[in-house]
């Protein structure tokens, strides 16, 4: 068999080739550290949100690239009320809800696949008050027969009932004109369709622009102050659990930067939904913003939910054990969990 000889230069440039070859195979490179939650898949979540300060955590963590830094693509989806959004829930429409304690009780049923993450908000007294228009009602007692404006099941109609019983009044002795927003109730208390309300920032500097407008009193009349609560699909629960650990990472950070930056808060609240920057800034202090769960939290919702079925606000009776789910907020921030 013939050999054939290459020359030496044709040698040295096939060689050299090759070298380059292997020297281009590089291998990827590692994730920096501290970038866990960029190279895990994006946590798609559908955000039920109220129209209020109850849902500025979700916006704000929307908005000022929290959401981003855990990558959480959300799309929030606004409602009238926390009601609306756990309706929205239960019916497929949201992945999320938050509620108030008395909403959240009035929904717990053997089909709802909805379960407790956390406490995300508690009232504090002088977050709303109660404003009627006649001279004639000096104390809550004083409207008996008097017609008062209604957000049905929600908070709002459980402190009315709350307030009732303190001050010695039956259901049927007062007149309950259901509204389905605050715009709604502002609307009907200036064109004298109602005779009080109970106010919140939001819309407290409208109601005080009204003629023979007065505060009878906060939100301490009922002796009753609400708690909201986060929501979501033990479905989700299930699928996601890394991504809904980082949810719950990015809340807590929104709840930091609400109470660090209140004034940069109150400019997202304008720009979502268009609430005066003044009274924005003051709704932020109506609520204390958190992110935990404890046993007395729980105990809460037991509670409203056994006083309203007693008497016939709802009809469900239930442990609410079966509709917590302690093991994500455990996971993402163990020392904000002290459920006995």
């Amino acid at each position: 068999m013939k050999t054939v000889k290459l020359p030496l230069v044709a040698i040295v440039l096939i060689t050299s080739l090759v070298l380059f070859s292997c020297s281009g195979k590089k291998e990827a490179a590692a994730p920096a550290a501290g970038s866990a939650a960029v190279a895990e898949k994006p946590f798609v979540i559908r955000v039920g949100a109220d129209s209020a300060n109850f849902s500025y955590q979700f916006r704000v963590a929307q908005k000022a690239g929290i959401f981003d830094k855990y990558n959480i693509k959300a799309e929030i989806l606004t409602f009238s009320y926390g009601i609306d959004t756990i309706n929205a829930a239960i019916l497929g429409e949201t992945d999320s809800a938050e509620a108030m304690d008395f909403a959240a009780a009035s929904r717990f049923s053997e089909s709802n696949k909805l379960r407790v993450l956390a406490t995300i908000t508690t009232s504090v007294p002088g977050g709303s008050h109660l404003y009627v228009r006649h001279n004639d009602i000096k104390t809550p007692a004083d409207l008996k027969g008097k017609r008062i404006g209604v957000q049905k099941a929600t908070a709002n109609e459980y402190t009315w009932a709350r307030l009732f019983e303190k001050y010695g009044l039956k259901k049927e002795d007062v007149n309950h004109v259901y509204l389905g927003s605050n715009a709604e109730l502002l609307a009907a208390y200036q064109s004298n369709e109602i005779d009080a309300l109970w106010v919140g920032a939001d819309i407290e500097k409208a109601i005080q622009e009204i003629p023979a407008s007065r505060n009878l009193g906060d939100n301490s009349l009922s002796g009753y102050l609400s708690r909201g609560f986060l929501l979501l699909d033990a479905d989700v629960i299930a699928k996601e659990p890394a991504g809904v650990e980082r949810f719950l990472k990015a809340l807590d950070e929104a709840t930091a930067y609400i109470k660090g930056h209140p004034d940069e808060t109150a400019k997202i609240a304008y720009d979502d939904l268009k609430i005066p920057l003044d009274a924005a800034l003051k709704s932020i202090s109506a609520i204390n913003y958190e992110l935990r769960l404890t046993q007395e939290d729980l105990d809460q919702i037991t509670n409203v939910a056994n006083w309203s079925i007693d008497n016939g606000l709802i009809r469900n009776r239930y442990n609410i054990n079966d509709f917590v789910d302690l093991k994500p907020l455990r996971n993402a921030l163990p020392d904000r969990v002290t459920v006995q």
